[in-house]
């Protein structure tokens, strides 16, 4: 999945309406790009927020930034990556594609799991 940031909000209100559109359009959580290079940057509630929601969607995440933005995300992607799922941070769409490849399971696998 490839959510993109539009520019224009980060709240707890977008991630709950991002991430429940998300939720209509798959099954179990899969490996999801986060294009940020327009995010604005959000507040504490939209951290809570998209942690609380993050595990419903996403079974491995790569943000994609401008270079220089990384400063802005703190240690939340590490902290994501070491507690959560699989997560990294990039500034090429290329490689965040291609890291994110690694968790793609082919259909018979997710066949199994139902």
């Amino acid at each position: 999945m490839h959510i993109v940031s539009n520019g224009t909000s980060s709240s707890k209100e977008t991630v709950n309406e991002t991430f429940a559109a998300a939720r209509t359009l798959i099954e179990q959580p899969i490996p999801t790009l986060f294009d940020a290079r327009k995010w604005p940057v959000g507040g504490s509630d939209f951290w809570v927020a998209f942690i609380d929601a993050l595990p419903s969607v996403v079974s491995a995440g790569a943000i994609l930034i401008d270079p220089g933005a990384s400063s802005a995300l703190g240690g939340f992607p590490k902290a994501v990556n070491r507690l959560m799922v699989p997560f990294e941070v990039f500034t090429s769409e290329e490689e965040a594609v291609e890291f994110l490849s690694r968790f793609v399971r082919p259909l018979g696998d997710i066949a199994q799991d139902d």
